[in-house]
Parts: structure tokens; C-alpha cells; sequence
């Protein structure tokens, strides 16, 4: 009987460590092709979200040995990988100083994975954008156009 993967949010340590994992990639390759622009998640806490992002990232990052069992396994493009920036919102948030400290320790996460740097650390906004700059000059997969008139657009609301 495999264990639970109480606490565990890694879709690839569940995979690795043999834990019990209910397939959830027909949902994800359901939703990657449907082709819809923008999703919102949205589950009660502890229902799930981080572990399907994980799954999504690694579907993206082409990490083929882990789906061997699974739904997608024979129905995605393992020769393709996505680069995937990866923010996420953790711990305690309840100060300006708080939150400018976890985007900023986000951006050089995203930074030291992908191998890409951003001038412009201090000033998170500007960083972002040059990140997905960055990212887009070094892989160039992504639509880059929809990507800055989302940045934009994001800006002009805040």
C-alpha cells in the first residue's frame, strides 16, 4: 500500500518517492489544449492547487520519466520543454516588507533556474519584465507580445 503524500506539494517527489498519486493530467492536458488565455484556480486552502501547478510545471519542463503511468504520458510532445517562471506567494505576508522580500527572493529563484538575470533587482516590476525578457532572448518560445501587454495591462490596473 503506498503511503500518503500528506504536506508534499511536489508532483515529482510523489512521483519519486512512490506515493499514492490520483492522475490529475487528464484535467491539466485538458486544460492546456482547450487554449483558453488566462485560468483562475480557485479551491479551498489545502485542496490542491500547488501540487497541479507542479504537475502543469513539470509538464511544461518536459519531464517525461515522471508521467510513464499516467494519462498524458502518450499524448504530449516530450522533445518540447516550456520555460516556466514560477511565482508563488508564500508564508508570512502581513507587511510591505514582508511581501517586497518574497518577490524578491521569487525573482532571483526564477533567475538562477532559468539562467537569466535581471538588472533591475530592487524595483520587482521592472525585474519581472526583464525576466520574461530575459527568458524569452535565451529560449524563445514565448508569445512575447501577449506576455508584455499582460505586464502592461497589470501595471495600469495597480
Amino acid at each position: 500500500m503506498k503511503k500518503l503524500p500528506i504536506g508534499i506539494q511536489t508532483f515529482s517527489e510523489i512521483i519519486d518517492k512512490d506515493y499514492l498519486y490520483i492522475d490529475k493530467t487528464k484535467e491539466a492536458y485538458k486544460l492546456i489544449e482547450s487554449g483558453t488565455k488566462f485560468y483562475f484556480l480557485s479551491r479551498p486552502r489545502r485542496f490542491g492547487k500547488s501540487l497541479f501547478l507542479s504537475t502543469l510545471q513539470s509538464i511544461f519542463e518536459g519531464k517525461e520519466d515522471l508521467f510513464r503511468d499516467l494519462y498524458i504520458y502518450d499524448k504530449w510532445d516530450w522533445s518540447v520543454s516550456y520555460p516556466v517562471i514560477k511565482i508563488d506567494f508564500f508564508g508570512d505576508l502581513r507587511t510591505p516588507q514582508a511581501l517586497k522580500k518574497r518577490i524578491i527572493k521569487t525573482l532571483k529563484s526564477n533567475q538562477e533556474r532559468l539562467g537569466v538575470e535581471c538588472e533591475s533587482i530592487e524595483d520587482y516590476g521592472v525585474c519581472f519584465q526583464e525576466l520574461i525578457e530575459e527568458t524569452y532572448k535565451k529560449y524563445g518560445i514565448v508569445n512575447f507580445e501577449s506576455v508584455k501587454n499582460s505586464v502592461s495591462a497589470t501595471k495600469s490596473n495597480t
